[in-house]
């Protein structure tokens, strides 16, 4: 991601990622919807509940492939889904299309 321009921060969790967006600003949002302490179709109803991350393109990186999951990602507002094992060229791609 670095190689292709792009400045990363990185949280372990929903809860770290949430404290993170409160102090700083960023373009898109990657989340996996397995995480600890705080899902991530939890985090980004959270998220969204920031008017400052309102419109913020979110992209699912996830190994959920359900249809199910998927559906519930776009009500909790993700702009995307991406399945593991991911292709990095594709991954780049999304995100750039995504964040114009």
């Amino acid at each position: 991601m670095t190689a292709a321009g792009f400045e990363i921060l990185q949280a372990e969790s929903g809860v770290k990622g949430l404290d993170i967006l409160k102090t700083e600003t960023v373009d898109v949002i990657i989340s996996d919807v397995n995480m600890t302490h705080m899902g991530g179709f939890e985090f980004v109803t959270k998220v969204r509940e920031d008017q400052a991350y309102e419109f913020t393109p979110i992209l699912f990186l996830t190994t959920e492939v359900s249809e199910e999951f998927k559906n519930i990602g776009r009500e909790v507002g993700a702009t995307g889904w991406l399945c593991k094992p991911f292709d990095p060229v594709e991954l780049i791609s999304v995100i750039r299309r995504i964040s114009h």
